[in-house]
């Protein structure tokens, strides 16, 4: 499901209301009332670790009607009354917490988990006039944020904003969230007529449902025309240059984002969007470059750090990928954005740069492994990956090996288990197995990296440098050529099934390989077998049933998700996301 309020506040939940306000009072009719808050029917949340302050929220929203209000002091009880309750309707969070996290790393915690319902009203407080750069370089924005000291009025003024944009537009939202683009935009286009005082918050949905169904033409125009009225509009550049840039319109993409972005510096999806283009048009030290200088203004960017570690070490610059590592792990203790392969990557550099402040470092790790995920198995896995990394960088070797047996269980629980073994674990495992001169774990986990990414040359690259590291170049070779040669028979034989008409029986074989073989060229295929089965059926080649088409479109969409998590620049994903757009499904 789509994140409807996301990065950088993508509908403008409060910077178009009062944009709106100003068109419905040149309007000629006379703007509606706004929807009055219904404090005595809603649930509230108030995060603040002062008792005072506490006191006082609780009795300003008591005084206007609420009822149903909770308080919490800290990240951790709020994180956990949010994961209990997951029904409130506005949560009210200071921006400074005491237990070394803050309000804004709590709100995309709790976003990121999808912990409360898109409806839900977040507002900032804080006594902190800084946090106004924080508000615009937010991953994740609040609804509003307040300055403290506040009164009563301004808390009301405010929270009765909100909600009435919220009601205005829960229509579309809810249709939005539900992944009823079509329905959502129809109803953008009716909805505002009536509606002046947020006609920006329709115009913004519409934008981004045309951009879910993939019309990026459509998109392009629709940004253009509110660029007419409005020529200097951050969100509408930014939507037009994400359309060009879907259009494969690189050099005007990086035209209209560099205008953009001297204009707005801390407009940071500008700047991604900018790295973007870098990145596919082969420059990846500039792309590198632009992430550094994104991260000097949001450092608790924890998806921004992964693509500058990953980058980096593309680059072969170890230094800034493991310090992109430091910073994500630092600043994401215990959320769960931080996958079980990010500890084991982290580790894996961590010996090789030999520094003394390794040691600490990969205590620090085992620590956050501990406090936040010690009854979690999929993590069981990259613990015993950073016991054995410790005890190989003190040099202790009988340590090193009976952490490496422990880690070689905990392989084996996790695929008895059916716990899934990512990538960056296996790469640590292959590495570990090479250390350990053990060549019989290191060619199955070689040969299970091999058949997860075939044909991506990076990780190819990096399985055939740590084979031929440890003297089996001649196992490796065996191995890429097995896995080349068993996916080529794979797909030879599904597609010779859609070769000779027997359309539906190819997609489910592919079905069958993609369940077998987490493979990206296996899912590209089963995707354009799909793609093909919806042009026959438009060109009256092919019949196909109502469940059949709802079954297929569900598992179209896997397919590109499941792509786009692990290469989001395939130029072939972008071809077959094109002719998919182009179909009628």
């Amino acid at each position: 499901m789509p994140e409807l309020f996301g990065a950088d506040d993508p509908f403008g939940l409060m910077k178009s209301v009062n944009a709106d306000q100003g068109a419905a009072a040149r309007s000629s009719k006379r703007p509606a009332p706004l929807v009055p808050c219904p404090y005595g029917d809603l649930s509230y949340l108030l995060i603040e670790d002062s008792e005072t302050m506490r006191v006082w929220l609780r009795t300003t929203i008591a005084n206007a009607g609420g009822k149903k209000i909770d308080v919490s002091d800290s990240y951790n009880d709020a994180l956990y009354r949010i994961r209990s309750r997951g029904n409130y309707d506005v949560v009210l969070c200071d921006y400074i917490l005491s237990d070394k996290r803050d309000g804004q790393q709590l709100l995309e915690e709790v976003r990121r988990q999808k912990l409360l319902p898109q409806s839900t009203i977040w507002i900032m407080i804080t006594g902190e006039r800084k946090y106004e750069q924080v508000f615009s370089a937010a991953e994740l924005a609040p609804d509003d944020y307040l300055i403290k000291p506040i009164t009563p009025a301004l808390l009301h003024d405010r929270l009765g904003t909100a909600w009435d944009h919220r009601q205005a537009l829960k229509g579309v939202t809810d249709l939005f969230d539900a992944g009823r683009f079509e329905d959502a935009l129809l109803l953008c286009r009716t909805g505002s007529d009536g509606n002046p005082r947020h006609v920006t918050g329709f115009q913004r949905v519409a934008g981004e449902c045309m951009m879910h169904m993939e019309h990026y033409k459509e998109a392009y125009e629709h940004f253009e025309s509110i660029l007419e009225a409005k020529p200097t509009l951050p969100w509408a550049k930014l939507g037009k240059a994400r359309a060009f840039f879907h259009l494969d319109r690189y050099d005007e993409t990086a035209a209209i984002i560099e205008e953009l972005v001297h204009d707005n510096p801390d407009y940071l999806k500008a700047h991604d969007l900018l790295a973007k283009v870098h990145e596919r048009k082969g420059d990846l030290e500039a792309t590198k470059s632009l992430l550094k200088l994104v991260l000097q203004k949001n450092p608790k960017s924890l998806s921004r750090q992964r693509d500058i570690a990953r980058i980096a070490v593309a680059t072969d610059d170890m230094q800034t990928a493991i310090d992109a590592f430091a910073l994500m792990h630092q600043h994401g203790r215990g959320s769960s954005f931080i996958r079980p392969g990010d500890f084991s990557s982290y580790a894996s550099m961590l010996i090789k740069s030999g520094s003394k402040a390794a040691g600490e470092r990969l205590d620090a790790l085992a620590n956050n492994l501990r406090d936040f995920h010690k009854s979690d198995p999929d993590y069981n896995l990259s613990a015993k990956t950073i016991d054995y990394a410790t005890a190989l960088s003190t040099g202790n070797r009988g340590a090193a090996t009976e952490a490496y047996q422990q880690m070689r269980q905990a392989l084996e629980f996790a695929r008895t288990g059916e716990t899934e073994v990512d990538s960056e674990q296996s790469m640590f495992m292959l590495e570990a197995a090479v250390e350990m001169g053990d060549e019989e774990t290191a060619c199955q986990m070689a040969q299970v990296l091999y058949q997860d990414h075939v044909g991506n040359e990076s990780m190819e690259g990096r399985i055939k440098q740590m084979m031929v590291g440890g003297g089996l170049e001649r196992q490796v070779s065996q191995i890429a050529e097995g896995a080349t040669e068993n996916l080529k028979r794979m797909n030879a034989a599904a597609a010779n099934l859609a070769k000779h008409g027997g359309l539906l029986e190819a997609v489910e074989e592919f079905a069958r390989l993609v369940e077998t073989n987490k493979n990206i060229a296996v899912y590209l295929n089963a995707a354009t077998c799909i793609v093909k089965c919806f042009e026959d059926v438009a060109a009256g080649q092919l019949e196909m049933d109502s469940n059949t088409r709802k079954r297929l479109n569900n598992r179209m969409q896997g397919y590109l998700n499941f792509v786009n998590l692990r290469d989001a620049g395939s130029h072939r994903l972008e071809q077959i996301r094109k002719a998919w757009a182009a179909v009628a499904h």
